[in-house]
């Protein structure tokens, strides 16, 4: 296992080997709730949730963790039965403790990670975190490897990483072909990029891609659908 190489600029860390952000240098949290909360319109398909009902999230790029910790927080705000989300994500190159704890201290209003960072630790493949009715799957694997984990089907994607044009193997054909077989007609999904090549790949594999306004200076972003 080989841990992500981090910098600091403007206030934000910055992957040394992809030479790109984690997050928005000016409003990460507003950017991860923007992006994959809002667009996979999580607030109102948790609060109808049934009890006991499984929902099931899948994360391309864990990195910070900053998106698993807002799904949790959202989560505990909408949901008050016994439902169980399964929040899985990949990372092929995790953040270090000392590193993870830096980032999320940062963000003064940010709550509920410090139950994760406790538990942090992470080995290579499956590690299991459970957070009441809660479990995070980190899987610290190239996400590529998506289908030698036998994962259920998903209802919310979380297509998140570094920049198309970066780290390219991140948004492979293959990978949206893998993926789609992991899906059900509405499986959701949401991403940053508005990438032709992305759009296309998608499209290519059944998802119906819609695009509105980026975050911040981004001009748009995607999300959409499957259809098979």
């Amino acid at each position: 296992m080989e841990f992500a190489k981090i910098i600091w600029e403007k206030n934000t860390p910055k992957s040394v080997s992809f030479d790109d952000f984690y997050f928005s240098t000016t409003s990460g949290i507003q950017e991860s709730i923007y992006n994959f909360l809002v667009h996979n319109d999580l607030q109102q398909r948790f609060s109808q949730l049934q009890n006991k009902q499984y929902f099931r999230i899948c994360e391309t790029g864990f990195g910070s963790g900053l998106n698993f910790i807002l799904t949790k927080n959202l989560w505990h705000k909408y949901v008050i039965n016994d439902s169980q989300l399964e929040f899985i994500s990949f990372e092929k190159f995790p953040i270090t403790i000392n590193d993870l704890r830096k980032i999320l201290n940062s963000f003064a209003e940010l709550d509920g990670y410090q139950s994760f960072v406790e538990q942090y630790n992470p080995i290579d493949g499956l590690n299991i975190y459970k957070f009441d009715n809660i479990t995070l799957k980190l899987i610290i694997d190239d996400v590529n490897n998506i289908n030698h984990y036998n994962l259920p089907v998903i209802d919310a994607w979380f297509f998140d990483g570094f920049s198309p044009t970066k780290n390219s193997l991140m948004w492979s054909d293959n990978l949206f072909d893998n993926i789609s077989k992991l899906c059900h007609n509405h499986s959701s999904f949401a991403t940053f990029t508005a990438s032709s090549k992305v759009r296309k790949a998608l499209q290519k594999y059944g998802f119906k891609v819609k695009k509105d306004k980026g975050f911040g200076n981004k001009r748009e972003m995607m999300y959409g659908v499957f259809m098979s």
